[in-house]
């Protein structure tokens, strides 16, 4: 290797060194924006008593009975009991979900803002929680959601949607 090509990587590496330290480097005090984990619903499943599914204008309501889940409407589905309790504790048991926007002005960009379905659970106390379901992400990974009650956009697993599809499905209606 000649001196001259030295210089030039030199040259090359110092002109990269300060493109770094002047453009690419964070400024002090400024943390990178990180997705952050938080709980998506801190409900236990037995405080769920009924459960209402919306998909445009189609809804299947069910209630829980003394053990048992029941379907309310459409009145002649018969939607096992089991499919309706594993929903629940899906959507209930959720660990911490990835939160993907805090608070979006633009909702469409996840589906949201004419969501794909909506799960409303009723509690034994307490409002009913709202859960707004959108798209699928783009590696089709996950779906969005959001809840009623928080403007934060979350990213949940398909299970929800999985129970969700099983459950109109079964209902005649999917």
């Amino acid at each position: 290797m000649t001196w001259r090509r030295a210089a030039v990587y030199w040259l090359c590496f110092l002109a990269l060194g300060v493109y770094y330290v002047l453009v690419e480097r964070e400024p002090a005090g400024q943390a990178m924006a990180h997705l952050t984990r938080a709980p998506f619903l801190e409900v236990p499943p037995e405080e769920i008593r009924a459960v209402d599914i919306r998909r445009g204008n189609t809804v299947v309501r069910c209630r829980r009975g003394k053990d048992r889940w029941q379907v309310l409407e459409p009145a002649a589905a018969r939607v096992p009991a089991d499919l309706i309790a594993a929903l629940v504790n899906n959507l209930t048991q959720l660990p911490d979900v990835e939160v993907i926007a805090e608070t979006a002005p633009d909702l469409s960009q996840f589906g949201l803002d004419v969501p794909v379905s909506q799960i409303t659970l009723t509690r034994a106390s307490g409002p009913p929680i709202v859960v707004r379901m959108g798209a699928r992400n783009p590696s089709g990974t996950a779906v969005y959601a959001q809840r009623g009650d928080s403007s934060r956009v979350y990213l949940i697993g398909l299970n929800v949607r999985y129970y969700e599809d099983l459950v109109f499905e079964a209902a005649g209606k999917g």
